[in-house]
């Protein structure tokens, strides 16, 4: 399994919570971002990536309020939030418009820019499962499962990422 484990812990204030992130599904349990991976493989097909075309909200609409999108800029690398679904906005607050260095989710293992800047390396998704750790809420952490999944215009260089989140428990 391609994939950081820490901690051993449960989700709460007095136990560190446990972190997995990385390349592999399997780091994943809950089956909505099972499902959308599933849904971006399909409309990947066989190319390496697919386009924001080929993504169809009326083909996933029990999954939009999780679905975020962001635009990837380079030179320097960044990434920006276009569009973020409703239940994202109700828990974390709205970034749209933001950058990622300026607002990102946070955890102890792998900040949001470097998962964005490693999918953008890999070209793979980047899936996490764990306790989130809001930067402009510092102390307060959301247990969540996401994942990162590049598209790409002209099949080579990555100018979106869409990820899916659910939130975990409470």
């Amino acid at each position: 399994m391609s994939g950081l484990h820490i901690g051993s812990g449960e989700f709460g204030r007095d136990k560190p919570p446990t972190i997995a992130v990385g390349s592999d599904p399997a780091i994943v349990s809950d089956k909505r971002v099972l499902e959308f991976h599933r849904y971006w493989l399909a409309r990947r097909g066989e190319r390496r990536f697919p386009r924001r075309a080929d993504i169809e909200p009326t083909d996933i609409p029990h999954l939009l309020a999780g679905v975020m999108l962001l635009d990837v800029h380079y030179d320097p690398l960044d990434f920006e939030y276009r569009l973020i679904g409703g239940d994202i906005v109700s828990r974390l607050g709205s970034l749209k418009g933001k950058r990622v260095r300026d607002a990102a989710l946070t955890n102890s293992a792998s900040p949001a820019y470097d998962n964005y800047c490693l999918m953008v390396e890999s070209g793979v998704p980047q899936f996490l499962q764990g306790s989130a750790i809001l930067a402009y809420r510092p102390g307060r952490s959301t247990p969540m499962a996401r994942v990162h999944c590049p598209l790409s215009t002209d099949g080579i260089t990555i100018d979106k990422v869409i990820s899916y989140f659910a939130f975990l428990g409470r």
